[in-house]
């Protein structure tokens, strides 16, 4: 029998050889969250199971039906995974129950067979099929989005070095930070040298109009670093005459520019 897992979207994969993730960010995410404004008692909080509440009774709706009847075929079988504390109210739980039945026919919905028939008016379902369309809309951007962010990341920074610093930018190797993305924010790094005990690496950040280009020097044996924007490649060249690699770069002193 599937059972309800905790983790993130990135270990769920591993936790079990069937697992989907349905918490935030997936297609299954309930939209209500405990802690948003209680629609039961203003001004109050709404707590973890007034959240499912509120997934179940959508999924019961006349849109909401529709798309109950795809998850269950959709996660039929499967564990599900999502943040939520395993003791508290999750709507993972609402999906188990609509995906495996007790009639055995994924896509049944008997679990919603039971209560009040919703009121319902033509404007409610409007708005219903409306705000439906454009959250599978968001989500698919936002899939779309996570997925080519690191290389969206390394080429804009590419691009963005070899403005700021010229042509000489081109042999620099960019790579994507180890952090979790966030589609409009890209991010990415191109590892400089180690001398004297320091990292000299270049830190690109762009978020919509606005992009920078970092030297981040920092300790080899300690915790200290600086974080410096480049803005030229005369500026960069003062940067690194504050470092121990510019003994090895000074022209003057036989280095190579």
């Amino acid at each position: 029998m599937p059972i309800r897992l905790r983790s993130d979207a990135r270990e769920a994969t591993s936790q079990t050889v069937a697992c989907v993730f349905v918490g935030d960010g997936s297609r299954y995410a309930n939209p209500f969250r405990p802690g948003d404004p209680s629609p039961h008692t203003p001004g109050q909080p709404m707590t973890a199971q007034e959240a499912v509440d509120l997934f179940t009774a959508m999924l019961r709706g006349p849109v909401g039906r529709r798309y109950a009847d795809r998850f269950a075929v959709a996660l039929h079988g499967l564990d599900l995974a999502c943040t939520c504390p395993l003791s508290a109210p999750c709507h993972a739980d609402v999906l188990l129950c609509l995906a495996n039945d007790s009639s055995g026919r994924p896509g049944a919905s008997t679990c919603f067979s039971e209560g009040p028939t919703p009121v319902t008016h033509p404007l409610m379902s409007a708005a219903a099929e409306q705000l439906t369309a454009a959250e599978e809309r968001r989500a698919a951007e936002r899939e779309n989005a996570f997925r080519t962010w690191g290389p969206r990341s390394v080429t804009a920074a590419a691009e963005f070095a070899r403005h700021v610093l010229g042509e000489a930018a081109a042999t620099l190797e960019w790579d994507v930070l180890g952090l979790l993305p966030f589609e409009g924010h890209l991010q990415a790094v191109a590892p400089l040298d180690t001398v004297g005990g320091q990292r000299l690496e270049l830190y690109y950040s762009g978020q919509g109009d606005v992009e920078r280009l970092m030297l981040r020097v920092s300790c080899v044996s300690c915790p200290s670093q600086a974080v410096h924007e480049v803005t030229s490649l005369e500026q960069f060249g003062r940067l690194l005459s504050w470092t121990p690699a510019w003994q090895y770069i000074n022209p003057r002193n036989g280095g190579e520019a």
